[in-house]
């Protein structure tokens, strides 16, 4: 059962409006009743809004993610009413014990009823419809070709040619993709239009273009590649080593990834990142947590994805201080870090820097080798991230380097030039703070020079965590 903070409440709300409403509705003590079920699972009450009619609230706790319901029209989940209850609650307002109202015990019933359905057809084999199967998969390689097409008039008539007619025509194939069932590759043609947006210098503009294009190429390949064998072979296993699925557009089920294996059980994760990122080709913000398996050290990431236009409406992801406990950890299929997601979670102490340490990779030269392994792969990863130890961190000819416990160097960067810049936070850091920790980086490969370098994200001490990025 969920145990109600004032921060977990705060984490919860979906912005910091919300957490302001829903303190003022208890300030200006709004809440006609407060109730809570026998059990303490539930708390209800009536809150006063702008009509006659009060608001009916609740939220119920039986689980460790509350569910909150409101007869409000907002749109916001949780609304302020429902944050206003729990705040009530967290303030040790007092609650009266009451039956638990027929509706909500209805609501609840009928959501044990879908939970349990929801497992018993997870666990039943999917079936495959064939004939819808093969004409989504020939209506696909249908959009490969028209992709195709575009990339060879690119590439005959060279990146200098690129002019506002010819973006217009690419932004015309791009909107067709999405009617091939080709969601992310319309996603990567829409990075390359935006390419010519951003005013670069002619050079990196071109580089790089090339490296869409290369990629672009790559996806069309291998999509093809994939797509054939499986028009051949309907009951093909889908492919768990690479992304060519997600590429293709498939979204993946939790029932389908615990089908296929792709899942952990009984994890511990603490969070080393969190940022919140604009994509204009996807018209989304992507928040994206980057996450230690404090068993085996792996490096995850999460990711949650809000459309623009529905952006008010969802819930923003938050930066996590706590451990994070899960039964089940959902691993995507794709190289590099893969993307997680869990359902049922319990926040836990704080994560000890130590353990952080230890698990940290010692080998700097290993790493720098193996990421520069995968980003020659096509449609690998080109920014890993990796929690690695070093004996160091300072300033080199005006540059900040990383040394390894092996005595490896690497560069430090910010990355291109949209990214936030984090290199200048090393210097408000003491000389204590950057001696024998570990630091988690992301990998930048400069694509004109061809110098292999990291962006810091976290710097752990063996007393705490500084976070650069969220």
């Amino acid at each position: 059962m969920a145990k109600l903070t004032e921060e977990f409440v705060d984490s919860l709300a979906p912005n910091a409006s919300a957490i302001k409403n829903g303190w003022g509705l208890v300030k200006k003590k709004q809440f006609v009743t407060l109730n809570i079920s026998e059990d303490g699972s539930v708390l209800f009450g009536e809150c006063a809004g702008s009509g006659k009619n009060h608001y009916l609230t609740s939220v119920d706790l039986i689980n460790e993610a509350p569910v909150a319901r409101c007869s409000c029209p907002s749109r916001q989940f949780p609304c302020k009413h429902s944050l206003g209850l729990m705040y009530s609650f967290v303030t040790g307002a007092k609650f009266t014990t009451a039956p638990l109202p027929e509706d909500l015990q209805d609501k609840r019933t009928k959501a044990a009823a879908r939970q349990e359905k929801k497992k018993e057809q997870s666990k039943s084999p999917r079936k495959v419809n064939k004939s819808a199967l093969a004409k989504k998969l020939k209506t696909q390689l249908e959009g490969i070709d028209v992709l195709e097409r575009q990339l060879q008039q690119i590439v005959r008539s060279g990146l200098a040619a690129i002019d506002p007619k010819k973006l217009k025509g690419l932004d015309d194939t791009a909107k067709q993709l999405g009617n091939y069932y080709l969601k992310e590759l319309q996603n990567e043609l829409r990075e390359f239009i935006i390419l010519w947006q951003l005013k670069l210098p002619e050079e990196e503009l071109f580089s790089a273009a090339f490296n869409k294009i290369q990629i672009l190429y790559s996806s069309c390949k291998k999509g093809r590649e994939h797509l054939s064998k499986r028009l051949e072979d309907p009951e093909l296993t889908p492919d768990t080593k690479t992304s060519i699925e997600e590429r293709l557009g498939h979204i993946w089920q939790l029932s389908e990834l615990r089908e296929l294996h792709m899942l952990k059980s009984n994890v511990k994760l603490t969070q080393l990142s969190f940022s919140t990122i604009t994509s204009e080709a996807r018209k989304e913000f992507i928040d994206e947590g980057i996450w230690l398996d404090l068993k085996d050290g792996e490096i995850y990431c999460s990711k949650n994805y809000r459309p623009f236009r529905a952006a008010k409406q969802m819930k923003e992801e938050d930066t996590v201080f706590s451990k994070v406990s899960t039964k089940e950890l959902f691993l995507y299929p794709g190289e590099g870090n893969h993307r997680v997601r869990w359902e049922e979670y319990k926040l836990g102490e704080m994560p000890d820097t130590q353990q952080i340490i230890s698990l940290a990779k010692q080998n700097l030269a290993e790493v720098l080798k193996q990421v520069r392994g995968q980003i020659r792969l096509p449609l690998a990863d080109k920014h890993p991230a990796v929690l690695v130890c070093f004996s160091k961190i300072g300033q080199v000819n005006g540059n900040w380097v990383l040394e390894g416990q092996d005595g490896a160097r690497l560069t430090l960067t910010d990355g291109d030039s949209n990214s936030k810049e984090l290199i200048m936070l090393l210097e408000l850091l003491s000389k204590r703070d950057l001696e024998n920790g570990a630091a988690l980086l992301r990998f930048c490969h400069n694509l004109e020079t061809g110098v292999l370098a990291g962006k810091p994200l976290s710097i752990i001490t063996p007393t705490r965590i500084i976070r650069l990025l969220g």
